[in-house]
């Protein structure tokens, strides 16, 4: 089945100008001759870890809710909801993907935030609806990802430092993209996207540690769907949405010189924007994961025990506090958001996957007496949570230790054998409970060869509960 035949209109003749024009023209740029193996090596990683992560999400509270409410909607059944015996439309699929990608916060990151949670769950389900191969696939991955990227780069961080949830305003753009090159949208259409994407960006940073979190991510992704059809079939939006007088970057940042068309990471490089994933170890918040490996790096060099802790301290920066300083969690979505938790785990020497995001670990009393024991202290050198973490543990026997360490750091091409090991192994322990261990193995393989594969289904029909 390949979906419904959207009947379209003639193409808009209007010309696009500025910053949105050059998107989409740098975002055209990328073809089949940028699928080499390093770039495909690169996209196996961010296909894995976003299915792992999909799948084991799908069996959270937030993502069952609206699996309920859409199930209950109806529609044609074209695209495969991700890790759940459900089918419904590419749209709809999208949506309940995204809210499942981040509902452990186990996703990836980049510039400007999550990046594969919102773009992945939109070109993977349109991809099922139309039936694409798997390196066309990799291209409306390329095109999200380079898109999301090249917004990010434009807009900077004022909008989060408003309050803007960047991997879904960010994100709707890149989901748009990357279904706009399965729809094989012209110049013209595809600048109508992003313009009507535009227009419903949204997301509030007000709802972290809170589900309405994971739904900024699967709105977005949704958005990027609509968004594609919507062109297709001759709708229109502002096709300067980018940098029009009251449009995304006005409206979002603090005035015009928060917005940098010609800086860095604006035009397409070398380096695709697939190449700069962040892959996370920990179920909790990226801006904890600096302190996280600190601890654990200490904990490893001197070999102590949460009983010898008699003071731990992290030094962050003030956005730290904004984003990750819940200083009493009491349920998982809140843990995933206290930098003082996040620390007391790594001082217990205790896992850091969704296994310690439970309310009874959280709340536990002992977990409860240690992070009371953690200080947070925010210094200026400190600019933003992608900077390097100093931590310091002082022991009961006076002795002091120091480290700092940069989690966040794109992985080098020589290491990646290394992490594709260190995901299959994540991946596997969120799968193996849902699909069981032979089926996360299969999955594997159809990842390893997705660039063959003569249609997506082969892959995401094997994610499904059902079987």
């Amino acid at each position: 089945m390949t979906g419904r035949k959207v009947t379209t209109a003639a193409a808009p003749s209007e010309a696009g100008t500025g910053y949105t024009e050059h998107l989409v023209s740098e975002v055209g740029k990328i073809s089949s001759r940028e699928l080499t193996e390093r770039v495909i090596e690169r996209a196996r990683h961010a296909v894995l870890d976003w299915l792992g992560v999909s799948i084991a999400g799908a069996q959270e509270p937030s993502a069952r809710a609206i699996q309920q409410l859409l199930t209950a909607e109806g529609g044609s059944p074209t695209a495969q909801v991700i890790g759940t015996p459900h089918r419904l439309t590419a749209r709809q699929a999208a949506l309940a993907g995204g809210i499942a990608a981040h509902a452990l916060d186990y996703d990836d990151m980049s510039i400007g935030g999550h990046p594969s949670a919102v773009v992945l769950p939109a070109v993977f389900a349109l991809a099922e609806e139309l039936d694409k191969d798997g390196p066309t696939t990799i291209q409306g991955m390329l095109f999200g990802y380079e898109a999301r990227k090249m917004v990010a780069a434009a807009c900077g961080s004022a909008s989060y430092d408003r309050g803007y949830h960047g991997s879904s305003t960010f994100g709707a753009f890149g989901a748009a993209m990357g279904a706009g090159r399965l729809l094989e949208l012209d110049p013209a259409r595809l600048r109508h996207a992003l313009g009507i994407a535009g227009t419903q960006a949204s997301g509030l940073r007000a709802s972290f540690g809170t589900m309405s979190k994971h739904l900024n991510v699967g709105n977005a992704a949704a958005v990027g769907i609509l968004s594609a059809r919507l062109a297709e079939a001759g709708y229109t939006g502002d096709t300067t949405i980018l940098e029009a007088p009251r449009g995304f970057a006005a409206t979002h940042n603090n005035g015009p010189a928060d917005f940098d068309p010609t800086g860095p990471g604006t035009s397409l490089r070398r380096r695709l924007a697939v190449e700069w994933l962040v892959f996370k170890p920990h179920a909790l918040c990226g801006a904890t994961h600096s302190a996280i490996d600190g601890f654990q790096l200490l904990r490893e060099q001197h070999a102590f025990s949460a009983d010898d802790v008699d003071e731990a301290e992290v030094f962050v920066s003030a956005q730290h506090l904004e984003v990750c300083d819940i200083a009493e969690p009491r349920t998982s979505v809140e843990g995933m958001f206290s930098i003082r938790y996040a620390a007391a785990l790594a001082l217990a020497g205790s896992a850091t996957g969704p296994s310690a995001l439970t309310e009874e670990r959280i709340q536990d009393p002992t977990m409860v007496a240690l992070r009371g024991r953690v200080r947070v202290t925010p210094v200026p050198h400190v600019r933003n949570i992608t900077m390097p973490t100093e931590v310091r543990v002082r022991l009961g026997d006076g002795e002091e230790l120091k480290a700092r360490v940069n989690a966040l750091a794109v992985k080098p091409d020589n290491e990646l054998p290394r992490q594709w090991e260190r995901l299959k192994a994540k991946f596997v322990g969120l799968v193996s409970p849902v699909l069981g261990a032979d089926r996360a193995d299969e999955i594997i393989g159809l990842v390893q060869r997705i660039e063959t594969l003569g249609s997506i289904r082969e892959l995401t029909d094997r994610t499904s509960t059902e079987r």
